[in-house]
């Protein structure tokens, strides 16, 4: 990293949406904790400071950005889109109209849209973790057809890469081969086709079963506005949602709505999608306040700190498989972001390397955060540990 980046919104902006939810999770929680681990694929642990009997407390984990206070089963749940749709209608709640096909579909697909009405929406019935990967605004039945076989196209190494789900389902099915030689996802993986309703989305924040935060905007527009007057039908109805999606601390929720201050009545909303992914990268530059608030109560730790005010910490990176490329790399990217970094221990046997660094806070949170995560650097260590000074 040669280019000299001065603010933390600078070093957010550069890196890939997917992993910015976790940075911000990181940059909250690592300067009020004692110790931190992080492991590659966001996986991260925060360790408080010991209580005055010296116990040690037990880490708070996040995957991705998300809080391990949603139990990874409901997690996976929320993720198979048949299996909450299916519950949320058990339970009297509305959800949009849509159904599933597989690879296997020869016109059903088809029918199906044109049964619904276009425009329809395409997405994948198992949703990743970190990002919608879906089609909107599908006008025609050429354009859907194109677009269904053009979505289960085999994406190289999609297994291994940094947008893959680190609890996304396992393909226990061979890959399908067309006559041409093409490889595509299994027959029996399936997509989602859905009705694309017109009105306003509403999104509600959820933490443990309330509405905290409530957002609008037409589906054309790119900024969330702020719902001034959330009619109480609502907040009932997310408080529903998150009853029925038991074990999820966190939890968004999508609508298409009429119009978020008049009672949801029969017709006028629809639930379109749910994820622990409260997506606050999206609010963080339009709200700024209100997204403290939301991360301050996702990461815990201490509130009101300073991202500008000086950290001092020490970093252990294992699994580094050439230790001189990784010395000039470090203290090159450690100067682009001002940080004053020196190397303790370099074994290139082990492929442990040991640094002590001081500097503004969001230096040190982006620092640590890039090299876990393999982010524009050539070494990715197998963890990185970093011990808190003062």
């Amino acid at each position: 990293m040669d280019v000299r980046i001065d603010s933390f919104g600078a070093l957010l902006d550069s890196l890939p949406s997917i992993t910015k939810e976790g940075l911000l999770i990181h940059a909250q929680r690592l300067p009020a904790s004692a110790r931190t681990l992080l492991l590659p694929r966001q996986l991260a642990y925060y360790y408080d400071h010991p209580a005055r009997d010296g116990e040690i407390p037990q880490p708070t984990g996040f995957v991705c950005g998300v809080s391990g206070r949603n139990l990874l089963p409901a997690v996976n749940f929320c993720q198979d889109i048949r299996a909450w749709r299916a519950r949320l209608e058990r339970h009297g709640i509305k959800v949009v109209s849509a159904a599933s096909f597989s690879g296997r579909s020869q016109r059903d697909h088809l029918r199906y849209a044109k049964k619904l009405g276009y425009p329809v929406v395409l997405k994948p019935v198992i949703r990743n973790t970190l990002y919608e990967e879906f089609i909107t605004d599908i006008k025609s039945e050429d354009e859907l057809e194109f677009l269904f076989r053009k979505s289960r196209e085999l994406k190289k190494n999609k297994a291994s890469d940094l947008a893959a789900s680190p609890y996304a389902m396992t393909r226990l099915s061979e890959d399908h081969v067309d006559e041409h030689g093409r490889h595509y996802l299994p027959l029996s993986v399936r997509y989602m086709l859905e009705k694309q309703l017109e009105g306003r989305q509403l999104r509600l924040m959820m933490a443990e079963g309330q509405v905290v935060a409530a957002f609008h905007k037409h589906p054309q527009d790119e900024l969330w506005q702020i719902v001034e007057t959330l009619h109480e039908s609502y907040r009932v109805l997310g408080e529903k949602v998150a009853g029925v999606m038991q074990g999820m601390a966190y939890l968004r929720i999508d609508l298409i709505v009429d119009d978020p201050s008049i009672e949801a009545q029969e017709g006028n909303h629809a639930v379109i999608a749910l994820s622990e992914h409260l997506k606050c990268y999206k609010l963080y530059y339009d709200h700024p306040a209100l997204t403290q608030q939301l991360l301050e109560r996702v990461a815990g730790g201490s509130p009101g700190r300073s991202l500008d005010a000086p950290m001092r910490f020490a970093a252990v990176l294992a699994g580094i498989s050439h230790g001189q490329r990784l010395e000039s790399e470090l203290m090159r990217t450690g100067r682009a972001m001002g940080l004053d970094l020196t190397l303790e221990e370099l074994d290139e046997v082990t492929g442990r390397v040991r640094f002590q660094a001081v500097g503004p806070a969001w230096a040190g949170c982006a620092l640590t955060w890039v090299y876990a995560n393999g982010l524009g650097i050539e070494e990715v260590p197998t963890s990185v540990d970093i011990q808190m000074d003062g």
